[in-house]
């Protein structure tokens, strides 16, 4: 797995969230990570025998209509999807043993007469009830150890494409959609900032304008160049706006203002720009504020409440159904990584869940 081509996808990932090009280039990159590479964002239901491929590169027409209809009804990946771990990325003979595939239906006829491939190699991104959002590339390599390398490129993108969706999925949901990309941050209370060269603010949402409103914890200099209260954070952004620099995964930090204990994830990702554009402009780094414990609803709050957790244990159930891992959850509030432990096994026992699944369904469902 070569890291610059996880670097390139990931950023792809970001500008095509951001309108700076399009998931087609995305999935045109993925495909070519694998020899003779096919690739598809596609969802599947396991209620309904019909598959559901809206972005396809490599593929033909004739190849996905054949499997929408019915090869994805006969093929034996699908029915296992469910007990795939979500975010992980797995090659089809993890899935389901080869030699059985090689008999079945679905090879003889779709994915080897067809599609000219021997497996493919995906993850799952998103998993709710019988659905399944999936990232899969279809390739003619049946060398076990290079479709491994292969899948943990996708282990690898799986959290951005979920943060991608989820806020693609938010925007449908609760912003106009006239209002683009952008404007679906505002809807979460999540402020997006466009920055420039010379640290120079090029568009703001405005979410992000009341953050820097308050000056925490991004400010305005009184140089007019954008400053975040975090020196790592702030030498990332330096590091990403230097033209010529190249692309790197997006970094991300978690600060708290001392004041009023109140703890924010940043995410910086220099975004996709064509040659010429940058040539003229120089580069553009995206900056996302997001307050690190989630918000939820009365009817979620009061479970807490019942439940008699502490003070403690609310903040990090609150962090880990906002999407922090344990670890993050230690560093966001400058905690021990044992403790947030000990506190998540307390709030699994007192709300009735074993998992971080499970707790953020409970807390942020409807």
């Amino acid at each position: 797995m070569r890291a610059e081509a996880t670097s390139h996808l990931t950023d792809l990932i970001y500008g095509s969230l951001f309108g700076e090009c399009d998931w087609q280039a995305f999935l045109d990159a993925v495909a070519r990570t694998s020899p003779d590479g096919k690739a598809a964002l596609h969802y599947h239901d396991l209620t309904s025998p019909v598959a559901h491929v809206p972005f396809i590169s490599g593929f033909s027409e004739a190849e996905v209509a054949d499997f929408s209809m019915h090869y994805a009804a006969v093929n034996p990946w699908i029915p296992r999807m469910n007990m795939v771990p979500v975010g992980q990325g797995l090659c089809g003979d993890e899935i389901f043993a080869r030699r059985d595939l090689v008999r079945s239906e679905f090879y003889n006829d779709w994915l080897k007469r067809q599609a000219r491939c021997e497996t493919s190699v995906g993850v799952s991104i998103i998993r709710e009830e019988t659905r399944s959002f999936i990232l899969s590339t279809a390739t003619s390599c049946a060398d076990p150890e290079e479709n491994r390398a292969a899948a943990e490129r996708y282990t690898l993108l799986s959290p951005h494409l979920k943060r991608a969706f989820d806020f693609i999925r938010r925007r449908d949901l609760v912003a106009p959609k006239a209002q683009g990309a952008r404007g679906l941050f505002d809807s979460i209370g999540a402020g997006l900032l466009y920055i420039c060269e010379r640290r120079r603010l090029r568009w703001s949402n405005e979410a992000a304008d009341l953050m820097l409103a308050s000056g925490y914890p991004i400010r305005t200099g009184s140089d007019g160049k954008i400053l975040i209260r975090s020196d790592a954070a702030a030498a990332a952004l330096q590091a990403l706006l230097v033209r010529g620099g190249g692309y790197a995964l997006p970094q991300t930090f978690f600060m708290r203002n001392d004041v009023d204990q109140q703890s924010f994830r940043l995410t910086v990702v220099r975004l996709q720009s064509s040659r010429f554009t940058e040539f003229l402009e120089g580069p553009t780094v995206a900056v996302i504020v997001e307050p690190a414990l989630a918000t939820i609803k009365d009817r979620q709050r009061s479970l807490l409440e019942d439940a008699k957790l502490t003070a403690a244990e609310v903040k990090v159930a609150l962090s880990i159904a906002s999407g922090n891992t344990p670890r993050q959850t230690a560093t966001a509030f400058q905690i021990g990584y044992e403790t947030v432990r000990t506190h998540l096994r307390n709030v699994y026992s007192k709300l009735g869940v074993n998992s971080q699944v499970a707790l953020a369904t409970l807390l942020l469902g409807t």
